[in-house]
């Protein structure tokens, strides 16, 4: 399907599209485009027709029954005119999504049948081709215990056509399976064998990107793990049948609440909607065996509807938008100069800029004025273009509190522009220094000194290391802010980040971490853990410990604060290549177990962070508490921790992951493994069992004791560094 080309004349907030699959006894004969493009011009943004039709179906029939043999497996020629349900017409080919036979059965164990099926899928997929189109729907395995050789069938069939992307259209659960907390609980089945089976066919296909599910939205909705499964899967389609509409007091259709929020949460991935049974949804709600048009479009009106009542995005959701799922290096201040530009993505966060200059006013009000009335001085170090020393100088009058302020800042492009600032808005109570905060010397010690060198996971941007490097110019009393951050984490799965890392087939890009704003992500684990914490001041470093200059490139004497106006001209231009204090107390190790209720696979894990500004003035990423913490912050994305070979995780399962924050004094780096294990019951066996743990299950807590078994583990991932690293 040629998005390009559906969506002209479509408004940005329109690309939504809703598609018809017409009933197969109006499709005996070819279709012409004046048909498909007559659907178009009734609201519908593109039709799903089968390749092929019953006259196919006869010649296939009459040719398996004229072999006698069970062993040969007949022949079957490509399907011909009348046996083909369109013909070749750039006109209307992306409007179309084309779909396989529905009896054909490539996971049959008859091998004759299954043969013949994976051959007609071949010709099916082969004129679909021809004709131009772009996707083909191809009907899900019939059976759990031959999955393989369906798999096999798909991945032979998408050798022979290179432009073509396979639709796996499948049930969201066994029916039967409803959600525990409705009434009339069916007997139990499982509610993951559906996505169970289609984990097995895109592994044997190896994550190919042009396979994709076509996802059927049953009446009765399942469990909300089910849902959330899915949802992280590549979903291209979702098909609604008419029936399982109900009516509103007027008569309209409408869909439940349960199916609306459902809708709601996965047009955030925006699948094609196809709606299937119109019209004999239509004749029975209408009570007429010929509807009108309108009556059928009621359908096509409604879901053109919730398009229009999708809840607005959250603010992240707002500021990610385009970068869903996509990959990006997390920035290294220390070795890159960042763009004005980077800067100014980051200064849009009201949030983040707010919590600090609320710290700021704390800790202002808390400590007062000097009582030998010189002013506080408060250091903002790693200024960029200054927007915390305008947070500084705002908390500052607030509090009634004076202060002279330091923009201590090495980028000499940002330092050229915080000069400006000072002319025009600052004036004497600035004075911006160019240095590397490390090597920075002030006369005067500092009484609160504020950072915002966090990243993702808290310290992958160094700041413990540029903190420590600084320590020294802060008073015994001293405030800095943050006061501390800590790092937390959770496995997760998502095939979309593995099949992108994985294209691009790269020793390295399995061994990074990114920075990511995750869209088709699920969490496994039942609770996300922290990983580890840093405190400032850090209690390890003496107060004489610094990293000195081991040259200086030459400029005038720093101009000292004597509470006189000063030279803007006036700065000492340091830079180190080398430090002189150790960095092992900055090594960082955890391991977590977390517990799995329901089974997935791991693709790898994500970090976030929290941050305790000032008192109770806090920063959090984790999706459970920022909304407590510092709701609607954008300036920070998720962080992904690929595992270079995806874990299946059964049912009531364990993952232990192993993390290290290192250096070699040069750099820093991490590394990370990871391990998995399944709890098997053991009945009969007294709690006092020294291999028995208690079920990680809340709905198993009360079984007999388990034995934890391992299924398997990852590799150690980024061994000494040796592919990604932040550089000192």
């Amino acid at each position: 399907m040629a998005e390009a080309s559906i969506d002209q004349g479509k408004p940005m907030s329109q690309l939504y599209y809703v598609g018809l699959q017409p009933e197969l006894s109006t499709l005996d004969t070819a279709v012409d485009s004046d048909g498909i493009l007559s659907a178009v011009t009734d609201g519908y943004d593109l039709l799903s027709v089968p390749i092929t039709n019953p006259h196919f179906r006869s010649r296939v029939s009459r040719i398996s029954q004229s072999v006698s043999d069970p062993a040969i497996v007949p022949h079957i020629a490509p399907p011909t005119y009348p046996e083909v349900n369109f013909a070749a017409n750039s006109t209307y080919a992306q409007h179309v999504l084309g779909m396989c036979a529905k009896w054909i059965e490539l996971d049959s164990t008859d091998p004759r049948i299954a043969g013949v099926s994976a051959q007609i899928l071949k010709h099916e997929l082969s004129y679909a081709s021809f004709c131009g189109l772009s996707y083909v729907i191809v009907p899900g395995p019939t059976r759990r215990n031959n999955v393989a050789l369906y798999a096999e069938s798909l991945n032979a069939a998408l050798a022979t056509v290179p432009y073509i992307n396979i639709i796996v259209h499948l049930a969201m659960a066994e029916t039967g399976v409803e959600d525990p907390s409705g009434s009339d609980v069916p007997a139990p089945v499982d509610a993951m064998s559906i996505w169970d089976i289609w984990n097995s066919v895109r592994t044997i296909c190896d994550y190919t990107s042009r396979l994709s599910v076509g996802l059927q939205l049953p009446a009765k909705l399942p469990p909300q793990t089910v849902v959330s499964r899915w949802f992280a899967e590549p979903i291209t389609v979702l098909f609604i049948s008419a029936n399982i509409f109900l009516s509103n007091p007027k008569g309209y259709p409408v869909l439940s609440k349960a199916h609306q929020f459902l809708l709601f949460k996965y047009m955030k991935i925006k699948p094609y909607t196809i709606l299937q049974d119109v019209r004999e949804a239509t004749q029975i709600r209408t009570s007429s065996k010929l509807p009108s048009k309108q009556d059928e479009r009621a359908y096509l009106i409604y879901m053109r509807h919730l398009h229009t009542i999708l809840p607005s995005p959250t603010a992240v959701e707002k500021f990610g938008r385009g970068y869903q799922d996509y990959l990006q290096n997390p920035l290294q201040p220390l070795t890159d100069n960042l763009e004005s530009g980077t800067y100014e993505v980051f200064e849009k966060d009201p949030v983040k800029y707010a919590q600090y200059e609320k710290a700021m006013f704390s800790a202002l009000s808390e400590r007062g004025p000097n009582s030998n009335g010189q002013p506080v001085i408060v250091a903002v170090v790693g200024a960029g273009r200054g927007p915390l020393v305008a947070c500084a100088l705002r908390a500052s009058e607030k509090a009634k509190v004076p202060i002279f302020a330091y923009a201590v800042e090495k980028n000499p492009n940002a330092y050229t522009y915080l000069l400006q600032r000072k002319k025009l808005h600052w004036q004497s109570n600035v004075e911006i220094v160019f240095t590397d905060m490390r090597s920075w010397n002030p006369t005067h010690k500092v009484d609160i000194m504020v950072s915002e060198l966090l990243g993702s996971f808290g310290d992958n941007e160094l700041s413990p290391e540029c903190l420590d490097g600084v320590q020294c110019v802060l008073k015994s009393n001293g405030i800095m802010i943050p006061q501390s951050y800590s790092s937390h984490f959770i496995p997760a799965m998502s095939p979309k980040i593995f099949s992108s890392i994985k294209s691009q087939n790269k020793e390295d890009i399995m061994n990074t971490p990114y920075v990511v704003m995750l869209q088709a992500v699920d969490l496994l684990g039942m609770e996300i853990k922290q990983a580890w914490e840093f405190r400032h001041p850090c209690p390890t470093i003496s107060a004489t410990a610094k990293w000195p200059a081991s040259h200086r490139i030459g400029g005038p004497q720093h101009q000292r604060y004597d509470g006189l106006q000063n030279d803007d001209s006036t700065a000492t231009v340091i830079r180190d290549t080398a430090i002189d204090i150790g960095n092992e107390h900055n090594n960082r190790h955890v391991k977590a177990r977390f517990s799995i209720e329901s089974r997935g696979v791991m693709h790898g894990f994500v970090g976030y962070f929290e941050s305790v500004l000032y008192g109770d003035v806090e920063l959090s990423t984790r999706p459970d508490t920022i909304n407590k913490k510092s709701k609607d912050m954008v300036s920070w994305f998720p962080i992904w921790f690929p595992i270079s070979t995806p874990l299946y995780i059964p049912d009531d399962a364990e993952i232990e992951i192993s993390v290290w924050r290192k250096t070699d004094n040069r750099k820093v780096w991490y590394e990370w493994s990871v391990e998995t294990f399944v709890l098997v019951p053991l009945p009969g066996l007294g709690s006092d069992n020294r291999d028995s743990i208690a079920s990680a299950s809340p709905v198993r807590a009360t079984s007999s004791p388990t034995k934890r078994v391992r299924l398997g583990c990852s590799k150690l991932h980024n061994p000494g560094g040796k592919y990604s690293s932040m550089l000192l």
